[in-house]
């Protein structure tokens, strides 16, 4: 149980966890984003949806980018962190980044302004990707299958690690950082406490978790035509190696 409404972040955890939270009053639910500015609780910054246009304080709510001298424009991009109102006085204006270091003017009520740190929304779409070698690879956030990566290198760039799976034919994904990772390997005919994991490759097309790990990994897999995915599938139903036991498409309406 958690006292305020805001989760972590999409990772599941080992475990597979949902996160539910109550349907609370526009009051409380402002309550709510004051408290989790004073104890830093937010994950990503976001306290209010990405490309939101309106954001409801106490009894009132403001039209994000309206009002007199806004220039702040609404993005599906962008979203609001912490908020707060200012209201002008009869001799002087205060300014946001007096009450809110930081934020910015994003909507105007009357002599009422509301003050918003803005923020970039964190990243769900997936890329598709062409190598040096000519292969294309879709790529998202997340990480290989654990355990079962069968060849690592300190190749730190996507450029240079897909360019080691595109020279190998076993190859189905891969997944990388550009920090420089490693990991004690010492059973080993050369023992090292740091052998160099930047780069990993894999023999199957499926991704551990949307989790990209504490060096942030993007992971890529190879697009390939209908009749070699389908064989990838079959390969890695006998050989349990499919991550979350989909293999074919959520609502798929036919096989």
């Amino acid at each position: 149980l958690y006292k305020v409404a805001q989760r972590r972040s999409l990772d599941v955890g080992a475990s597979g966890r949902q996160f539910c939270r109550k349907t609370v009053s526009a009051e409380a639910e402002q309550e709510d984003i004051e408290v989790q500015y004073l104890n830093g609780s937010s994950a990503d910054g976001c306290m209010h949806p990405c490309g939101a246009g309106s954001v409801p304080m106490g009894n009132v709510e403001f039209s994000i980018g309206a009002g007199a001298g806004i220039e702040y424009e609404v993005s599906a991009d962008m979203c609001l962190g912490n908020c707060a109102t200012v209201k002008a006085g009869l001799l002087q204006t205060v300014s946001c980044s007096a009450v809110l270091p930081g934020s910015e003017k994003v909507s105007k009520i009357g002599n009422t302004k509301l003050c918003c740190v803005t923020e970039v929304c964190p990243s769900t779409t997936t890329t598709t990707t062409t190598s040096a070698t000519g292969e294309n690879f879709k790529c998202e956030d997340g990480q290989g299958p654990a355990f079962a990566s069968y060849r690592h290198t300190g190749d730190n760039s996507f450029e240079a690690c897909a360019a080691l799976c595109d020279e190998d034919s076993e190859c189905k994904s891969f997944d990388f950082t550009e920090a420089n990772s490693s990991h004690p390997e010492l059973l080993s005919l050369t023992p090292t406490l740091q052998k160099k994991d930047s780069c990993r490759l894999y023999k199957v097309a499926q991704r551990r978790s949307l989790d990209v790990g504490a060096s942030g990994r993007q992971f890529c897999r190879k697009t390939v035509s209908a009749e070699a995915e389908q064989e990838d599938i079959e390969v890695q139903y006998l050989t349990g190696s499919s991550a979350d036991g989909c293999m074919h498409p959520c609502g798929a309406g036919s096989v």
